[in-house]
């Protein structure tokens, strides 16, 4: 089971306090959702957008279309169109570390990481299924992170395991 509070607290900076306190349904229902994937009969790229939509339309109807939250620090902030995409793909790990480490789970993370280029499958890759991998491929994985996406982004987990394991 994927806790709200789990949500919450990955959606947080992205949203503020705030906002995720008057919108608790909203975190309730990604929590579902994302727990009722079902690896064989479901698509990553249609849960990540279904996430990407309820997101976006939260978010739109709470602010009146303005699209501009109070962050925790009191900055506000207005959210753009591919904020919400982050949001989502940050979303899916909370999925992926719920999976579990076999073979066909990593194909499937492998595979949507090379059509979607999300961080968070190729973040499951680096860290949840590295047993199933070649120290090389892992090292691979280490390079695209850090060339393809924004340091803010890899720099909290990145080096949590020792390279070269």
């Amino acid at each position: 089971m994927i806790a709200p509070e789990k949500v919450v607290e990955t959606l947080r900076p992205w949203l503020g306090s705030s906002f995720l306190a008057r919108s608790g349904k909203l975190c309730e229902r990604a929590a579902f959702t994302l727990f009722s994937f079902q690896p064989r009969r479901d698509a990553l790229a249609r849960l990540a957008q279904a996430l990407d939509n309820a997101l976006f339309m939260a978010v739109r109807e709470d602010t009146g279309g303005r699209m501009a939250l109070e962050m925790d620090n009191g900055q506000l902030i207005r959210l753009r169109i591919s904020d919400f995409s982050l949001m989502a793909d940050e979303l899916l790990y909370l999925l992926f570390q719920l999976l579990p480490r076999d073979p066909s789970n990593q194909a499937m993370i492998r595979e949507y990481s090379m059509r979607s280029g999300s961080l968070s499958a190729l973040r499951a890759l680096y860290l949840l299924f590295r047993d199933l991998q070649t120290p090389e491929e892992t090292e691979t994985l280490r390079r695209v992170i850090t060339s393809c996406h924004d340091h803010w982004r890899y720099k909290p987990w990145i080096d949590t395991l020792p390279q070269g394991e």
